[in-house]
């Protein structure tokens, strides 16, 4: 009877925990999984690439089945090691109709997006550059 309730009490006791602190560690989840608070404003990160010919072009914006998902990586692709940075750049470039060949630059800005309450309509300030990396195909990143 005692080791039922030690692991019961155990069991609960590591759930809790893992949810208080937010922390995702299989088998054990913090639960994030629809529970997102929305007010009027949002603070993002995301992938911009600037073309040999000048041109910016926003990557995995919109409902991509491949970039929506791992747009969550993007604030750590600076911490990443060179070999899957490289990989993961090229994946979302390719998947957003870019070739990496004609990406002459790379940053990930942290964007405030805020939304009026009279239009409705939001506007987006960039707060900061969190990372810039060269060309993709080339020793930059």
């Amino acid at each position: 009877m005692r080791l039922a309730r030690r692991v019961t009490y155990g069991t609960l006791s590591m759930l809790l925990a893992t949810a208080v602190a937010q922390v995702d560690f299989w088998p054990l989840s913090a639960y994030k999984l629809f529970s997102g608070v929305r007010t009027d404003t949002v603070t993002s990160t995301r992938l911009v690439a600037t073309l040999d010919d000048g041109r910016e072009a926003t990557v995995g914006r919109g409902t991509d089945p491949v970039l929506s998902p791992t747009q969550g990586f993007l604030p750590r692709l600076a911490d990443a090691d060179p070999g899957t940075r490289r990989v993961m750049l090229t994946t979302w470039l390719e998947e957003a109709g870019l070739d990496p060949a004609e990406v002459r630059e790379l940053r990930t800005e942290r964007v405030l997006r805020v939304v009026d309450p009279t239009t409705l309509s939001w506007s987006e300030t960039v707060e900061s550059v969190s990372w810039t990396g060269g060309p993709v195909t080339g020793s930059g990143l």
